[in-house]
């Protein structure tokens, strides 16, 4: 049977499992299509090697370092923030060695597939298999097939989104397209920096908006002009869908000088911490109108505190947060 059972995400109970089973028989060779691919756009522009277990399974992965640091591990022995460990094998020992701790979680789901299905490691990780599995694993990534593109191919994927600032200037993207590579790769406009009056930078966030766009964001009309700039940019480049980060789902549909009121008293750094939720509140509305002209579908995560964090973990890649492997985030 190996390490993992091929019916694990199954029913347990037999009938219902077997009927699980057919279903999944009919879809398991088809072509990936993954809107929301929480990959690196730099992945897939400059198709870099991807260095050793530790940098693909531990340090971006803020999963995995939340439950490490839950458990007493300091960021520090992570490879994260100042102080930072710079050796990976000891990084991996550290994981290895509390890797019991994930049992029943989706980290552990994930993980246990990408060291089986996709490296070919058919033992258990644990502190006396730390590292035979780390050179294992090193020894496949220094081979062309577990580069991201090779990666792409592999696991038949379609299309992919990545997830994108609104600040971003989609180089990656357009060196997809300069490439001559024929993989699908698409942006998705996230303006969480400039949308967000909590976010760190806020002010010069807008100013940037207004430099990269060409539009006054120091007035209200001048500010959602630039959203709507970028969003065709970002659709130029093949964007099918936006992505909102908000504390909560509310919103907010203001007549336009009320509106306007509000953002000046952002724009001047007055508001409150009611002002701010107003205003994404508003801005959520806005999103909508937008979407309604041009098309793009509103991904929207309420709830999610992006920046929660300590400084130390906060450099962590946004772009590759979310990974548990090379192979499992287009899953």
């Amino acid at each position: 049977m190996g390490l993992l059972h091929p019916d694990r995400l199954f029913p347990a109970d037999p009938a219902t499992r077997r009927i699980a089973r057919a279903l999944f028989d009919t879809v398991e060779t088809l072509p990936i299509v993954s809107p929301h691919g929480h990959t690196d756009p730099r992945w897939w522009g400059e198709n870099p090697g991807f260095t050793d277990a530790a940098e693909v399974f531990v340090i971006p992965d803020h999963y995995v370092v939340r439950m490490l640091i839950s458990q007493g591990a300091q960021y520090g022995d992570l490879g994260i923030g100042a102080g930072a460990e710079r050796d990976h094998r000891k990084i991996w020992r550290r994981f290895a060695e509390q890797y019991h701790l994930f049992a029943g979680t989706p980290s552990r789901l994930w993980i246990d597939h990408a060291l089986c299905d996709v490296f070919g490691i058919p033992t258990r990780l644990s502190a006396a298999t730390a590292d035979e599995t780390y050179d294992a694993i090193a020894d496949k990534l220094a081979q062309p097939a577990y580069r991201p593109r090779g990666l792409y191919d592999r696991f038949r994927i379609e299309v992919i989104a990545t997830t994108d600032s609104a600040l971003d200037d989609l180089r990656h993207h357009q060196a997809v397209r300069d490439s001559g590579w024929g993989g699908r790769v698409l942006p998705t406009y996230r303006p969480d920096a400039v949308t967000d009056p909590e976010f760190e930078g806020f002010a010069n966030n807008l100013d940037r908006f207004g430099e990269m766009t060409g539009c006054d964001t120091g007035t209200w009309g001048g500010y959602l002009a630039a959203h709507r700039v970028r969003r065709a940019v970002f659709k130029t480049m093949g964007a099918t869908a936006t992505d909102h980060g908000h504390p909560t789902a509310q919103t907010l549909d203001l007549p336009e000088p009320e509106a306007r009121a509000i953002f000046d008293k952002i724009r001047a750094g007055r508001g409150t911490a009611d002002d701010a939720e107003m205003f994404r509140a508003l801005m959520l509305t806005e999103f909508a109108r937008m979407s309604c002209e041009d098309g793009l579908v509103m991904q929207l995560h309420a709830g999610s505190i992006a920046q929660s964090q300590c400084a130390g973990f906060q450099r962590t890649s946004a772009a590759t947060a979310a990974l548990t492997s090379p192979a499992a985030q287009v899953l």
